[in-house]
């Protein structure tokens, strides 16, 4: 991987390697640089995460998050809140890579992607859009695979950042190619109850939280309108598997991040393994949230054509043979009405297309 001399400072701990894109933010971001492609089969288990860790921005902190990580099993796993400066990639000393974007004068908000080693040269590109949005895509055999990660602002925010945070994420999926599998993840900030879940059938289902709030609704509109699906509310879990938020006090718990598929592939979640994970701690107030997914693709079998075969010994029998003219004789007796003077081969062909026609 191509070092680059431009430097971001206080985006990790020190001893990690550091690399970033030449170019700097503009329109909406630039790719960062990856390393030479290759492909996961799309009937393999991939594992897909999300998880707010407050901050990434203490000493040490990224280590603790990759230490944290080996007690599972992962592939990608989306950050929300991580808190550095500016936008890039590095590289951690077990070798798996992360790339971020986040603002480049304040150590607020954040977001980024932690990608294993294992999968990093399927990595086609990384477009940091701003600090709340970043996208990933994998190369993936036979669907490529596209990640969005989202930090939706909290209810602090007026209704104008909303609008601007919902429009500028609109624009990111409907640059997403049509082929590929897009998931849609992270903080959401935003409650999607079982009331909801009459009205919004297929799109949410009845494991989540008792009531919807008007993010909720929000965001229940927008997977309706890009054909998504909240993968994390299907599954039947144990309360503390389903919840991804928890007060300080330990006495409100709340799911507010999501994990949203699209609607074609929710035959490749797996439901049993889409679940938040409360034993994962890094001192935030939210749970690790992953999803196992697995391409199935549905086998259309054609249609057997059947050849109709003669049994020509059976016409060896008088009676068969008799029988079989006679018959042969009422099909084609439409064709030997006609004069005496119309009796010849050329006529009877005229006479035949004729009456088909």
């Amino acid at each position: 991987m191509t070092t680059h001399n431009h430097t971001i400072p206080d985006r990790s701990p020190p001893g990690s390697a550091r690399t970033a894109p030449s170019a700097r933010h503009q329109d909406g971001g630039v790719k960062c640089a990856t390393g030479t492609s290759s492909k996961i089969r799309g009937r393999d288990n991939i594992t897909i995460g999300t998880w707010n860790t407050r901050t990434l921005r203490a000493a040490g902190k990224l280590q603790e998050l990759t230490h944290e990580m080996d007690r599972y099993r992962w592939n990608i796993l989306g950050l929300c809140e991580m808190r550095w400066k500016n936008f890039g990639e590095t590289t951690t000393e077990e070798g798996h890579k992360v790339f971020f974007s986040a603002k480049e004068d304040k150590h607020e908000h954040g977001v980024g992607f932690l990608v294993h080693k294992d999968i990093v040269n399927t990595v086609m590109g990384c477009r940091p859009v701003s600090s709340r949005l970043i996208t990933i895509r994998l190369r993936v055999a036979p669907f490529n695979i596209t990640i969005v990660q989202a930090y939706a602002p909290t209810s602090d925010y007026d209704d104008n950042k909303i609008e601007e945070f919902c429009d500028q994420l609109q624009n990111v999926i409907d640059q997403t190619p049509k082929k590929d599998i897009l998931v849609v993840q992270g903080d959401w900030n935003a409650k999607v109850g079982r009331d909801a879940c009459r009205n919004w059938q297929g799109i949410c289902g009845p494991f989540c939280n008792d009531d919807t709030n008007e993010r909720g609704l929000r965001l229940l509109e927008f997977a309706t309108f890009n054909d998504l699906v909240l993968a994390n509310t299907f599954g039947h879990h144990k309360a503390s598997r389903g919840w991804t938020w928890h007060s300080q006090n330990g006495q409100h718990h709340n799911q507010i991040d999501y994990i949203l598929v699209r609607k074609r592939f929710r035959s490749g979640m797996n439901i049993a393994r889409t679940r938040s994970f409360p034993g994962a701690d890094i001192g935030s107030d939210h749970d690790l949230l992953m999803m196992t997914f697995r391409l199935r693709l549905k086998k259309i079998s054609k249609p057997k054509h059947t050849r109709l075969t003669f049994d020509l010994e059976k016409l060896k029998d008088p009676n068969v043979l008799e029988s079989f003219q006679a018959m042969i004789g009422v099909r084609f007796a439409p064709l030997t009405i006609m004069s005496n003077e119309n009796t010849d081969m050329d006529s009877m062909i005229t006479t035949f297309n004729t009456t088909v026609t």
